[in-house]
């Protein structure tokens, strides 16, 4: 799982999700069954999330697949901030982020800047 990093940043929980460079069906699917339980695994509304999704693909299934996993994880994140993102996909996120009923999820340029707007929303 060395696409899964967690850590604690000032007393709290994150996890650190690289799905970067991710093209098809099946490469999304094996993350998500691998990453999905690392994340059950923490109290509700309790974890950080930071997902990278810099040189991804999108299709119709892979958006299903995407939204299944924001469905997934609401009950256990208390912010997720997703990076990597950069023209048409900042639209598709934001329809995904309304669709899954999330209103917990910003976007960020870096990881660090990921961690540090998590904080400040506390």
């Amino acid at each position: 799982m060395d696409r899964v990093e967690e850590f604690v940043q000032e007393g709290k929980s994150f996890i650190y999700v690289d799905l970067s460079g991710l093209k098809t069906v099946e490469d999304f699917s094996r993350q998500f069954d691998l990453i999905k339980p690392v994340i059950s695994k923490y109290p509700e509304h309790s974890l950080y999330s930071i997902t990278n999704i810099a040189d991804t693909r999108f299709n119709a299934q892979i958006k299903d697949l995407i939204l299944d996993y924001l469905k997934h994880n609401k009950r256990y994140l208390k912010y997720s901030v997703i990076i990597g993102i950069d023209g048409i996909k900042k639209m598709m996120i934001d329809i995904l982020i309304k669709l899954s009923g999330r209103d917990n999820i910003s976007c960020a340029f870096c990881k660090e800047n990921a961690i540090e707007q998590a904080l400040r929303q506390g």
